[in-house]
């Protein structure tokens, strides 16, 4: 246990290089604090022994003013320290947050639609805020407390060794009792972690299918879970409070025990002559000022475990395998891409989603896919972008296989648009640079005006500054797909998809921009998913899919003769 909490410290410390200055000035401030707190106990003894026993009444009226000056300079001491050792804290959880973000944006696609949002959200947020009291309160703590209780200790050993030796035969009760109780309390902090990042999850997955709750008789069995999961949170948040208060406990009953050995031994002492008072009343200050810190040091460790628990799973984040591109940079082809007998599955459990999958894609033409739900469509365009990687087979850009090309190079040459396209909570001039961040505001409107998205934009209260999801703000689907359609017009890739990009659109607005497609033909690859075949009759190939297979290749005539599945598609369509 002690290793994991050593290699927890030294984790963190490799963070706190970054803010040295406010390190070593909180540190500064808490030796201070404490020489001046040892100060304070060890001149309990002189001007005891010079203003009463010796009666020099004459200075008394100076200790007043003395214990005014000591203790302010404690007090600014203290308050400099944990002022220094926030700015430490607070910049060193920043610091930790952006990395764990950065991991984030470069784990996998499958990893991260593997992992619950909720669970993401509570590790780089809820898991990082247990940290923060480990750098800032806890370890004011544990600096100030230590040198603290260093410093009197050794004035109450130079006062009278074997009356603090006696007195601090509680010790070894505190730091076995503390070790252990510190244990439970950090296996149940890492299990009360868990369970708040399964509860955002539960919470965020209701609010998503509000509608569909409303509607089904799912009410009570939601209830039911999300209950039974506030109960587990319950029963872990009161083990935490018990193995914290319980460290407290033992160390009050000890420090009662510690002091009863104090006085009781300590009172012989001087009923026989063999301490003066004034030597007495400095050990007894000090051993009772000793203990408060050893209290604080208790609860400081406690916190520590706690904070452990929490690193222990964000340390399951940092280790997760980030996605690996190759080193060669990615140029927009010249001759097209290949699938060569590609298969694919999600899951080893599941059967395969593509299955031998071999196809040409020329340079500069308009490829559509088609075929009913399932058939595999959307998975065969995730291969491209490498959100997924097959199993079998290979893709080729050209004459390179794609796993061989920069990850960044790789996507700049891809413009994709779902079918529910995902618009950030920015406004929506900041959501359609983020396709191209130096784009100038003549680029910015002819993309709105091909994906027919300046009218409604013009007719915003704050057109492009109007912010998505403020006040209550929302776009109907047809309004996010526009705007998805002008982000990729915008960007210019070599190569867009389009998986169902105009499904939501009235058929005008459909008409103009599949005329803005046709005008893109000659000057990018398009790739395009449709159920409306009016959208893909003009393309220059057209795959039809069918259970993960391409069952049929053409164009829209010759498909008409040669595939039933095509035609009766079509039927379907035009009836």
């Amino acid at each position: 246990m002690a290793s994991e909490t050593i290699s927890f410290l030294k984790s963190l410390l490799k963070y706190v290089r970054y803010y040295l200055k406010p390190f070593f000035l909180g540190l500064t401030f808490a030796l201070l604090s404490s020489l001046l707190t040892g100060l304070g106990a060890w001149s309990i003894k002189p001007i005891f022994n010079y203003v009463f026993v010796e009666k020099h009444y004459e200075y008394f009226k100076f200790v007043p003013l003395y214990l005014v000056l000591l203790f302010s300079l404690i007090g600014i001491c203290s308050l400099l320290q944990a002022y220094f050792m926030k700015s430490l804290s607070t910049g060193v959880i920043n610091r930790i947050r952006l990395e764990l973000f950065q991991k984030c944006l470069s784990l996998p696609y499958r990893k991260l639609i593997g992992e619950t949002s909720g669970q993401t959200v509570s590790k780089v947020i809820n898991d990082t805020s247990q940290i923060e009291p480990i750098l800032g309160e806890t370890s004011q703590i544990l600096i100030k407390e230590s040198f603290t209780v260093l410093v009197l200790l050794g004035v109450a050993f130079y006062q009278r060794w074997d009356l603090t030796l006696i007195t601090l035969i509680t010790l070894p009760v505190i730091i076995l009792g503390t070790k252990h109780l510190g244990s439970k309390t950090r296996r149940a902090r890492r299990l009360t972690q868990a369970s708040t990042g399964e509860l955002t999850h539960r919470m965020s997955e209701i609010l998503q299918g509000i509608r569909e709750i409303k509607l089904a008789a799912s009410r009570e069995i939601l209830l039911r879970f999300f209950s039974k999961e506030l109960e587990r949170f319950y029963k872990l948040s009161l083990k935490i409070t018990k193995y914290r208060e319980a460290s407290k406990s033992l160390v009050d009953l000890m420090t009662g025990l510690g002091g009863a050995l104090l006085l009781g031994y300590g009172g012989v002492l001087v009923i026989r002559g063999d301490l003066t008072p004034g030597a007495f009343i400095s050990v007894v200050t000090a051993i009772l000022l000793v203990f408060n810190p050893i209290r604080k040091l208790s609860r400081a460790y406690t916190g520590l475990k706690e904070a452990q628990g929490a690193w222990m799973r964000l340390e399951e984040v940092f280790r997760l395998e980030e996605e690996r591109g190759g080193n060669l940079i990615a140029h927009p082809p010249k001759k097209g891409i290949t699938f060569r007998e590609v298969s694919f599955r999600y899951d080893e459990k599941l059967p395969f989603a593509l299955k031998d999958i071999s196809l040409f894609i020329p340079v500069n033409q308009m490829v559509a896919l088609v075929g009913p739900s399932g058939a595999g469509k959307s998975t065969l365009i995730s291969l491209l972008p490498r959100f997924y990687d097959p199993q079998r087979g290979e893709i080729l850009l050209d004459d390179t296989n794609i796993v061989e090309f920069n990850l960044e190079s790789l996507r700049s040459l891809f413009g994709l648009v779902w079918q529910e396209p995902f618009l950030f909570n920015l406004s929506i001039w900041e959501n359609l640079i983020l396709a191209k961040p130096e784009a100038t505001k003549e680029e910015i409107l002819e993309a709105c005006r091909m994906a027919q998205a300046l009218e409604f934009i013009s007719t915003l209260p704050k057109g492009f500054d109007t912010v998505l999801g403020e006040e209550g703000f929302t776009l109907s689907g047809g309004q996010k797909q526009r705007l998805a359609l002008a982000r990729v017009f915008l960007k210019k890739p070599p190569i867009i998809i389009l998986d169902e990009a105009t499904s939501q659109l009235d058929a005008l607005t459909e008409r103009a921009i599949e005329m803005a497609l046709q005008d893109l033909k000659g000057k990018c690859t398009l790739v395009v998913i449709a159920h409306r075949l009016s959208t893909i009759q003009r393309a220059d190939i057209i795959v039809v899919m069918d259970k993960g297979e391409i069952v049929a290749k053409g164009k829209h005539k010759e498909l008409l003769e040669i595939s039933p599945l095509y035609r009766e598609l079509y039927q379907t369509f035009v009836r």
